[in-house]
């Protein structure tokens, strides 16, 4: 099953235009605790087959995890199950866009 990749470019375009997307970060806590893509939510990549019930089907699935491979696999994977999926081309290590998010979760700006 093939499904879109797109740059960190054409992911800030979306971030800014809104829209019925979910970003999720297959990293793991600690990685997403210290930086990660603004709006998006944590579900490590191992947890990813018991969490399903928290990905809804009637959005498109944005993944992303450290370099690009957990993410792909991800979106292959989910694919089949029925569910719309980009892989954000690269990755964290490839991401240099505006929405990035050092703060700590829970941090009080």
């Amino acid at each position: 099953m093939e499904f879109p990749m797109i740059s960190y470019r054409e992911l800030d375009q979306w971030l800014e235009q809104g829209g019925a997307f979910l970003l999720v970060d297959l990293r793991e806590p600690f990685q997403y605790g210290r930086e990660r893509i603004w709006g998006s939510i944590n579900i490590p990549y191992e947890e990813l087959e018991q969490r399903l019930d928290e990905l809804p089907k009637d959005y498109t699935l944005v993944f992303y995890c450290d370099r690009g491979a957990k993410s792909m696999l991800a979106c292959r994977d989910l694919g089949r199950m029925g569910y719309r999926c980009v892989d954000l081309a690269g990755g964290m290590l490839y991401y240099r866009g505006k929405f990035i998010d050092r703060r700590a979760p829970g941090a009080i700006e």
